[in-house]
């Protein structure tokens, strides 16, 4: 799962401008580090409630019950496929920490 990016050309970024969820001078797709933000917005929903919303997401899918010992079963298939999931722990840890609130 992701945010939503309206590329410029695409059906989503007319739309999106149309109906004012898009403010142009501040559309930018990703941060300085590359992370990505959330540059859409609706009366009824932030760009940061949309941005906190993804967050949520992953932290509830990723630390749901059962998702550690299945996990765990599936490293146990061998030292490669436990190699895998360590490093795709620690992305993970760290792109939750790269995360800052937008502005």
């Amino acid at each position: 799962m992701s945010l939503a990016a309206p590329y410029p050309g695409t059906y989503l970024h007319r739309q999106a401008v149309e109906n004012g969820w898009l403010d142009l001078a501040h559309a930018e797709l990703t941060d300085e580090r590359g992370v990505q933000i959330a540059p859409l917005h609706y009366p009824h929903l932030s760009h940061i409630e949309i941005f906190q919303s993804l967050d949520t997401f992953y932290r509830r899918f990723y630390f749901r019950r059962g998702r550690s010992p299945r996990c765990s079963a599936r490293c146990s298939r061998g030292p490669e496929m436990m190699r895998r999931r360590l490093r795709e722990g620690v992305e993970f840890f760290q792109f939750l920490r790269q995360r800052e609130m937008p502005s």
